[in-house]
């Protein structure tokens, strides 16, 4: 596939995954994603300068100064918040006064880079308005970030099943996420495009315009990088863990002067975010959860003992931990990222560490950082923050498995069924999460069309068309980018050679140059 079409395909996607989370961003009330008020009251207050927040005498809390008119009216906490059977038509209006107030936020000393990314529209719009825009920016920046995995698909000149990984990897949870005013949304597709360019770089990136490739890897793992306090271990983690896949070829890209360029470009990129966590944000503390308090082994074990839990959340619970989906939808997600994970553990030796480390990554990476936080905060951690590791993880493993347990047969019926059954799911939880909040879970969904209703910005149908043709335009561009890559095989005929000191020449292929092609 040419450059050209690369990039249209890249545009497609990015485009319809834009619709599919303006599609949330419309159906999810002011305020009623998880702590999103206090994100967008630091937004406002960053783009005006104040970087960090006013100390309080609450653990965790510290104030910023905003314009009343960009300032949530039901506070931290939303009308509707912890009862899944009221609606969201108990939400106020915006204040239209003038004048500024202070206004309590958790996340006052976050780094201020997704903010500053995100939150210039309310210098320019009030009320709901400036709310909904710095949604559909940080929307935007965050589609941008999921059409790179599917621009890697297209680029990739091997047959793989990147659709059916990425349909079991983006669980409705990551969709709601990435429509929300937090710097969570951008981490997670931040990483697994990370991941994506990564692999491409290390198994397929030879003779294919390289530099440009590791610029895109740059730039991914800055943004994913600079987005919340443990986003830098995450960037590590999950490079560390694409490099484990193909260790012997690792250490050959290693030695490359252009590669370790942009490493070291990377670094001293993210050293302002690492050093900003190190004396800024880590000492400024958290909000605790609960009286209890654990030693870091006790606090470590009570982590991983809960790691079901963790699994359900980021499959997806909603709003304030108060709508959750059907347990046929949570299960079947739950299959689909087992098989994955019990294909990952059946690569070859090659591939092993690399899969293990990052499985074994996704479970532990959360224990080991609440168990060195229990002390102070109690268990706080959420399902969501495992979600850059998870989405990551899940699309390393499924590509490895592309090579080495999965035959070329095998892999055109998960390229469909896969993807099929996700958007399935992605509807249903989308139906319930409407549902939930215009008319309260218990209520028939007919009703959501009602007149008492409580209806999304721009009405009800409009939110099920941007949904529909959001799937629709991410799913063609996924199944284009992997139609592309079997068109490859006159390629590969001609272009690889089978390394004899391989065990599997498919895996072990190296790539030369045609006459005349560049580099």
């Amino acid at each position: 596939m040419n450059r050209t079409r690369l990039l249209l395909v890249a545009l497609v996607a990015w485009i319809g995954v834009f619709l599919l989370t303006v599609a949330w961003v419309l159906a999810t009330p002011i305020g009623n994603g998880p702590d999103e008020s206090n994100h967008f009251a630091k937004a406002a207050a960053t783009v005006r300068g104040q970087w960090t927040g006013v100390p309080t005498g609450a653990q965790g809390i510290t104030t910023v100064h905003v314009p009343r008119a960009v300032t949530d009216p039901q506070g931290a906490v939303p009308c509707a918040a912890r009862d899944a059977a009221k609606s969201a038509t108990c939400m106020p209006p915006f204040s239209t006064a003038a004048g500024d107030v202070e206004v309590p936020t958790g996340v006052g000393d976050y780094f201020p880079g997704y903010y500053l990314l995100v939150g210039w529209p309310t210098l320019l719009l009030d009320g709901a308005h400036g709310y909904l825009a710095v949604r559909l920016v940080s929307a935007l920046v965050t589609s941008a970030l999921a059409a790179v995995v599917v621009l890697v698909g297209a680029a990739l000149r091997y047959r793989h099943a990147l659709p059916a990984w990425a349909a079991v990897a983006v669980t409705p949870m990551t969709v709601y996420v990435g429509a929300l005013v937090n710097p969570s949304s951008v981490e997670i597709a931040g990483c697994a495009a990370l991941a994506a360019v990564t692999w491409l770089v290390l198994h397929d990136g030879e003779g294919r315009r390289l530099r440009w490739w590791l610029t895109l890897l740059v730039v991914c793992g800055v943004v994913a990088g600079s987005m919340r306090t443990a986003s830098p271990l995450m960037v590590v983690v999950v490079v560390l863990g694409v490099l484990l896949t193909d260790v012997p070829r690792a250490v050959q890209l290693l030695r490359r002067r252009s590669v370790l360029t942009a490493l070291g470009a990377a670094v001293v990129l993210l050293v302002p975010a690492v050093l900003w966590s190190a004396f800024v944000a880590g000492p400024a503390g958290y909000i605790p959860s609960s009286p209890e308090r654990y030693g870091f082994v006790e606090g470590t074990l009570r982590t991983l003992a809960l790691t079901p839990k963790w699994g359900e959340q980021m499959v997806g619970l909603f709003g304030w931990f108060d709508t959750t989906l059907p347990a046929w939808v949570v299960t079947a997600w739950a299959m689909g990222i087992g098989l994955v994970v019990l294909a990952g553990l059946a690569v070859r030796r090659r591939a092993l560490p690399g899969t293990v480390f990052l499985i074994a990554a996704t479970v532990l990476v959360p224990a080991v950082l609440q168990g060195i936080g229990a002390a102070e905060y109690g268990i706080i951690w959420q399902g969501r923050y495992g979600l850059p590791l998870l989405v990551a993880t899940l699309l390393v493993v499924g590509l490895a498995a592309d090579r080495d347990v999965f035959r070329a047969r095998a892999l055109r019926p998960l390229v469909v069924v896969v993807p099929v059954l996700a958007a399935v799911g992605q509807v249903v939880a989308f139906a319930v999460v409407l549902r939930r909040y215009a008319v309260g879970v218990s209520a028939p969904f007919a009703s959501v069309f009602g007149a008492e209703a409580w209806h999304p910005f721009g009405g009800t149908v409009l939110a099920f068309v941007l949904l529909l043709v959001g799937l629709a335009l991410a799913g063609g561009a996924l199944a284009v980018s992997t139609s592309a890559s079997p068109g490859s095989v006159a390629l590969r005929s001609a272009v690889l050679r089978i390394d004899p000191d391989q065990p599997d020449g498919r895996r072990g292929a190296r790539t030369h140059r045609r006459p005349g092609t560049p580099a």
